[in-house]
């Protein structure tokens, strides 16, 4: 923007963020257009009237007069800021008792369960794997036998039919 005139410095001192404004406000001794400044300073920042200093007043006295009543209260029931924080922390502590003793009672059953399941499969892979040995000393047993009958089909004892048949027999059982 090209300043020339009286106009076009307003219109730029319009466009400067307030702080900016109040940089040159306070400053205004320094600045080559003083009361085009002060103007805009005063522009934005208008000061309260009478009305609005009276308002802004009775809306502070309302509320003192609140804090006032409330105070009073308290006073009446004997009741100090320090009773009142006190009993306020007890119903905290209270509250926080009740939750964690909410959340003990909920960890532990979930333990429980966790725990019943672990001994079930415990239990049943123990029972797997006895009976995986058993099996495993049976079939060995069972394979013993084959090899005793491929003794005896070699010998010529028995035939090949007969070996085959034994030997299905044998493994069925497996």
């Amino acid at each position: 923007m090209e300043i020339r005139s009286e106009k076009s410095i307003k219109e730029y001192l319009k466009a400067l963020p307030d702080d900016t404004i109040i940089k040159y406000y306070l400053d205004v001794e320094y600045s080559p257009f003083p009361v085009l400044i002060i103007e805009e300073y005063t522009r934005r920042f208008k000061r309260k009237t009478k009305d609005e200093i009276i308002k802004d007043l009775k809306i502070q006295a309302r509320f003192a007069q609140k804090k006032t009543h409330e105070l009073s209260k308290m006073a009446k029931k004997h009741k100090i800021l320090d009773d009142i924080t006190r009993e306020k922390s007890e119903k905290v502590i209270q509250h926080a008792k009740k939750r964690g003793y909410h959340f003990s009672e909920a960890i532990s059953k979930k333990g429980f369960s966790i725990g019943s399941k672990l001994r079930k499969k415990t239990k049943s892979g123990i029972r797997i794997g006895i009976n995986a040995g058993k099996n495993l000393n049976s079939s060995q047993k069972e394979l013993d036998l084959i090899k005793k009958l491929g003794d005896l089909q070699k010998a010529g004892i028995i035939t090949n039919k007969e070996f085959q048949e034994k030997k299905k027999k044998i493994l069925a059982k497996i």
